[in-house]
């Protein structure tokens, strides 16, 4: 299932990401590509900001650390942690291996991996891809797949055919 949403600005990247992390079940897979620039890391914020993070100025790029993780806030009941990846710099899916990624999925939060493309035998069966394409100074295509059921609900959720 493919659905596209087309950004005229940041504050439509952020927005979607918003309700995506509203949304979004615990132990969802977001996988993200688009080429630098496209605003991968600013649906990140969106993400975190919908998923209730406690303090959403720490999301930034893990492009040389890995892994950034952005704790839920006790203040929200429906409130998810977010696992933030970024597969730009590694040589191998071993590397990320190493990192945990498996482990990350079975956590109770969403696992968002940007340069997903990079390492696609680390996914699981069931999640959603997300490929933004830069159209202009401001504006984003994204294109939007899901991959299994929990991810397919969430998509028609997000943007009803």
């Amino acid at each position: 299932m493919t659905r596209h949403f087309i950004s005229q600005s940041v504050d439509d990247t952020l927005a979607l990401g918003r309700r995506l992390g509203e949304l979004a079940r615990p132990g969802q897979v977001i996988a993200l590509n688009g080429p630098l620039g496209a605003g991968k890391t600013q649906l990140v914020r969106g993400i975190a900001a919908g998923a209730g993070v406690a303090d959403v100025s720490l999301v930034s790029s893990p492009t040389y650390v890995l892994l950034n993780i952005y704790e839920k806030s006790p203040q929200l009941a429906t409130a998810k942690t977010v696992y933030h990846l970024d597969a730009y710099r590694i040589a191998s899916a071993d590397q990320f291996a190493a990192v945990g990624f498996e482990e990350l999925i079975c956590q109770n939060g969403l696992v968002v991996l940007e340069w997903a493309a990079r390492v696609p035998e680390l996914l699981p069966a069931d999640f959603l891809t997300i490929t933004g394409e830069v159209t202009g100074p401001q504006s984003r295509d994204w294109l939007l797949t899901a991959q299994g059921e929990q991810s397919q609900q969430l998509l028609m959720q997000l943007i009803p055919a």
